[in-house]
């Protein structure tokens, strides 16, 4: 990319940068008009030169041709204008004035926009450019790659330069063109003071860029160390588990101090001088108008110079500092920006990058691979440089299965992992050479590697995102039915290196069905299924369906078979052995393994001033408590349930397993309840004492009687039995129901959803809308056993693809977090199934799983086809972690002498089986030695 950056700007905006010089050009006579005009209001109308006769007028508008004298010794007029008297005179000039401010004010806001889009749009290209680098890099340069510090370039660090662009070279053409003009006005007015403007402003253009080249430099420090600090908080972020482990949160803090102390010694240093340039700036531009006041007062007394001159002298020069210090600052901006976009030039510089034309999307159907990889005479590296596989000669065509067995040896493992890495053109060799169906992997185009070819290691990293936005990404390689073939984004010549060329849009379709060998949508989700189900995924993906919610407007279908499941669950619960243990909502009972606030309400809220935690502050309902005898009785209740919270678990420490055991009390709970208590005991009241407990995050303080509230809301008698509620209350809290359902009802918005059995409840859980009751606690694994009776007749009645799809659209949280190890390492395996590659690289995967689990998986994997109705017989080359698998393998690659050679697969497995049987022996004697 060109590294000066006016000639980057001038390559890619010079039409424009062209069109704007001309409006400022433009603009020029009229900025010399609101110079002039005021000069000719004061001497004319108001001073009365050329009105000392009675009815005098003179020409308004006349137009003399200019240099006409000089050039043919008479005076030629080109329009003669109006004439007028000494008052229309006046308000002809004023109102003349008045027009070219205004002309003059919409050139700047044409100017100021046009600047801006520009600027914009040169700083979105740039941007896209620098994102382009990035996406060529190779693989081994992301290992040094500090994400957020890229991110903070792209997103920060360039940012000024969009504000830059517009101004590069309109502004000193704009700033310098007024500073001209100003100044020949005031030459026009009188020498002298023109002479001492430019001797003035000559020191200071000379003086004050050498007073700020060491701005210059402590500016790329700060942008430098800034840069580091996004990094380091980055790795803060990401590393903060190991932080709390290991008791390193102190250093992090005294990691982070340091380095925020450098910042703050650059930016004190740079404020000083910023500012000491300021005041010699000003203290110049100050002085030139004490001259003026004093030399323009000396020639008016004098009769050198009349008062209208000086009035207009001293405007036109009102006005000169402001262009003049504009193109000092341009200056300081320039130099700024140069060194800041040569840092970003130097920082995305990279020779190593991809070739754009790798990443071409093709105008055609990729084709299948014949031969598959071929390793010949490979030396290959790990990532210390160091080498672990020499002479290297394998390779596994489509439809074979190849297994390298390592034993567990940490060489072998190592070795495997770099050839693995290797196919999948992580890394690349050192010599010899490793071909994809002939041809050399490294001059392939991804489209071809990236669809036909599968890898999957242990690494489980996806972006923010639903469970069906990370596994069908790597569908995404181009808009489905885009035939033309798009070259890859390249700068065009004399670009500076800058991309204009825009991708296609996001918004189109981007999954090729066809390419897939899928007929339709529904072809493409009965595979989708397919491939969860081969990665063990379908059930976990179901039961994040059942906790999450559907709209009923956007799947109305699916929400009106969960109605017809939920009447067939209660009227066959017996049949599903889970008779009694659901207490289903009924208008007219009191549920006792819900809370009194479920109770109360018989809904779910869809308004926050609705939801459990914020009852005790609700008016309506506190209003409604109050008709009923409630609120007095709830706040009892409240009294009761905290003191039996205390003598049950207040001696209890912090470290005490019973609070693990225990859902809705901790230590924490119980310390607050007993200084709530002490409170209440003392007779303070609610608002000298709020407790300190918030209802949800950025919600006000609960009083202590709003909070004795709160937890008789959230008191379930079934399940902490405290003795509490009895029958009479029940009988008051049934009949306030009715009265909330009125009271709600009228309200806008519907803030709450009541219970109806033969209507889906958008604002609840799949699995709470199948249930409309609450599981009892006092059946063991009660809920275990509802749950299993849900899934399967969620089976039996074919709900499971509609389960599925509402569960993919779970979504994963930051870096998928929100999975566990094991459901990530399973997606990570399902996302290389779904697009049915040609070979597979599995790459000691599934490690997470337990050992039976891992291997029922490859058992699986290995029965080809995969997906029997698709008749997909992909190759596989694996890394096992279990040789037990050895014997299902077509081949087998063991680690000697540096390289990998072939093996039996039998005799690997029989080996196998036997240490296993050793180990087993050893661990026996060992046992009846220790018993001895």
């Amino acid at each position: 990319m060109e590294r000066n950056l006016l000639k980057f700007i001038w390559q890619n905006s010079r039409l424009k940068q062209v069109w704007l010089l001309v409006v400022i050009v433009a603009s020029m006579p009229l900025y010399f008009l609101t110079l002039e005009l005021p000069k000719q209001i004061v001497n004319g109308p108001i001073q009365g030169e050329g009105f000392s006769a009675a009815g005098a007028e003179q020409p308004f508008l006349r137009l003399p041709l200019p240099f006409a004298e000089q050039v043919f010794g008479r005076e030629i007029v080109l329009f003669e204008g109006f004439s007028f008297d000494r008052l229309t005179m006046l308000f002809a000039l004023g109102l003349l004035f008045l027009a070219a401010v205004v002309a003059n004010g919409a050139f700047k806001l044409y100017v100021n926009t046009y600047k801006g889009k520009l600027g914009e749009t040169l700083l979105r290209q740039l941007r896209y450019t620098l994102l382009d680098r990035v996406l060529r890099y190779r693989v081994v340069r992301f290992r040094n790659l500090k994400g957020a510090e890229a991110a903070s370039v792209i997103k920060d660090e360039v940012e000024p330069l969009g504000e830059f662009v517009g101004d590069a070279f309109s502004l000193p053409l704009f700033l310098g063109g007024q500073a001209i003009t100003g100044l020949l006005f005031l030459f026009l007015q009188n020498f002298y003071f023109g002479a001492l403007t430019i001797a003035i402003v000559g020191f200071q253009v000379w003086i004050i860029p050498r007073l700020r080249r060491r701005l210059i430099q402590l500016g790329r420090q700060r942008q430098l160390q800034a840069r580091r600090l996004s990094g380091q908080v980055a790795e803060t972020v990401e590393m903060a588990p190991d932080i709390h482990v290991n008791d390193i949160s102190n250093y992090t803090r005294a990691r982070h101090y340091g380095l925020l102390t450098t910042i703050l010694d650059i930016r004190f240093e740079l404020y000083q001088r910023k500012f000491a340039v300021k005041y010699i700036n000003n203290l110049l531009m100050q002085f030139l108008s004490f001259l003026f006041y004093v030399l323009g007062g000396y020639f008016v007394i004098t009769g050198r110079l009349d008062i209208g001159q000086l009035v207009a002298v001293i405007a036109a020069y009102k006005d000169l500092p402001g262009p003049i210090k504009g193109l000092i600052d341009y200056d300081q901006i320039r130099l700024i920006n140069e060194a800041r976009y040569e840092q970003t030039i130097d920082s995305f510089r990279d020779d190593g990058l991809l070739p754009a034309e790798i990443q071409q999307m093709p105008g055609e159907a990729v084709p299948r691979l014949r031969d598959g990889f071929r390793a010949e005479r490979a030396k290959l590296e790990d990532e210390t440089g160091r080498v672990v596989l020499e002479n290297l000669h394998a390779g596994i065509a489509p439809g074979e299965r190849v297994a390298i067995a390592t034993g567990g040896n940490d060489a072998a493992r190592i070795a495997a992992g770099a050839f693995c890495a290797a196919l999948a053109r992580l890394t690349s060799p050192v010599s010899g050479t490793i071909t994809l169906d002939g041809k050399p992997l490294d001059d392939l185009p991804e489209s071809l590697t990236g669809r036909r070819v599968a890898y999957v290691d242990a690494g489980t990293f996806f972006p923010s995102g639903t469970i069906r936005d990370n596994l069908t990404m790597v569908l995404k390689n181009q808009p489905a039915g885009f035939e033309k073939k798009m070259t890859p984004p390249t700068p065009p010549k004399g670009s500076g290196g800058l991309l204009h060329d825009a991708p296609p849009a996001e918004t189109l379709d981007w999954i090729d069905l066809k390419a897939l060998g899928l007929a339709d949508r529904r072809a493409f989700d009965r595979h989708v299924a397919a491939v969860l189900d081969l990665a063990g995924l379908s059930r976990q993906i179901q039961d994040l369906g059942l906790r999450g919610t559907v709209d009923p407007e956007h799947n109305p279908a699916f929400c009106d078979k969960i109605v017809e499941v939920r009447r067939e669950f209660r009227d066959n619960a017996a049949g599903f052995g889970v008779a009694g243990i659901v207490e289903p909502f009924d208008p007219e009972r009191y549920n006792a393994q819900a809370a009194i606030g479920e109770n109360l309400l018989f809904g779910t809220a869809r308004a926050p001033g609705w939801e459990l935690d914020a009852l005790a502050t609700n008016p309506v309902l506190l209003a409604i408590l109050d008709r009923h005898g409630l609120r007095e009785r709830f706040l009892e209740m409240g009294r009761r349930i905290a003191e039996a919270r205390i003598e049950l678990f207040g001696d209890l420490g912090p470290d005490s397993k019973i609070f693990e055991t225990v859902a809705d009390v901790s230590y924490e709970e119980v310390a607050r309840l007993k200084e709530m208590m002490a409170r209440l005991r003392m007779g303070r009241q609610a608002k000298e004492q709020p407790a300190p407990r918030r209802s949800k995050v950025g919600a006000k303080a609960l009083s202590d009687r709003e909070e004795l509230l709160r937890i008789t809301f959230n008191y379930c008698e079934a399940r902490s039995r405290f003795g509490v509620l009895d029958a009479e209350t029940e009988s008051d809290i049934l009949a306030a129901r009715a009265n909330v359902r009125e009271a709600v009802s009228e309200l806008e918005g519907a803030p709450v959803f009541f219970h109806d059995p033969d209507l889906y409840n958008p604002t609840a859980t799949v699995l709470d809308n199948i249930l409309l009751g609450r599981v009892s606690s006092s059946v063991v694994d009660g809920r275990e056993k509802v749950l299993a009776a849900v899934q399967e007749l969620i089976a039996r009645t074919g709900l499971s693809d509609g389960l599925l799809d509402a569960g993919l659209d779970f979504e994963m949280g930051n870096g998928g977090r929100r999975l566990s190890e094991t459901q990530r390492q399973k997606l990570h395996l399902a996302r290389a199934l779904i697009k049915k590659p040609d070979i597979i690289v599995f790459n000691e995967v599934l490690g997470a799983l337990d050992a039976a689990s891992r291997q029922a998986t490859m058992r699986q994997l290995l029965d080809l086809p995969l997906l029997e109705d698709e008749n997909w017989k992909p190759g596989m080359l694996a890394v096992l972690l279990d040789d037990e698998l050895a014997g299902r393998f077509d081949r087998v690659l063991v680690y000697r002498n540096g390289t990998l050679v072939e093996e039996e697969p039998d005799e690997i497995a029989k080996r196998t089986g036997d240490d296993a049987g050793e180990a087993a022996d050893k661990e026996e004697a060992d046992d009846d030695a220790h018993a001895e």
